[in-house]
């Protein structure tokens, strides 16, 4: 069965979301720790210049200077952080509204109950 042109475009589309979400959430992790507590990966200063200790071998005096860089450019990441998660929102709300589009009426009534849990599953996550 051919796909219709919407169709298709929904599936890049989803697929586009996919690969840019992998690549940002590798980037993210390859670049903080985790904070092991599922949904979103938050930059963890701390645990950040513990993993740097460990694996480069810091001496003190590195290890303030570490310490002071992090403590000094949290507020930008803390804010770099909010402004992403915004944007990530605005851009969920478009996905969600075009696939919903290409939904009879009963699967849209489904997909909706399905993002209620998703959401609901996400901000206990968050917490």
């Amino acid at each position: 069965m051919p796909l219709t042109r919407s169709t298709r475009s929904a599936v890049l589309l989803l697929i586009a979301t996919f690969v840019l979400g992998a690549a940002a959430g590798v980037a993210g992790t390859a670049l903080f720790a985790s904070n092991d507590q599922g949904g979103r990966h938050r930059p963890d200063p701390e645990r950040y210049q513990k993993r740097l200790t460990q694996e480069l071998k810091l001496n003190a005096m590195q290890q303030d200077s570490v310490r002071s860089i992090l403590k000094s450019h949290k507020a930008s990441v803390d804010s770099a952080w909010a402004d992403a998660g915004n944007r990530i929102e605005t851009l969920r709300t478009v996905i969600r509204s075009e696939i919903s589009q290409q939904l009879t009426p009963d699967q849209q009534r489904k997909y909706a109950l399905m993002n209620q849990r998703n959401d609901s599953l996400r901000r206990q996550a968050e917490k």
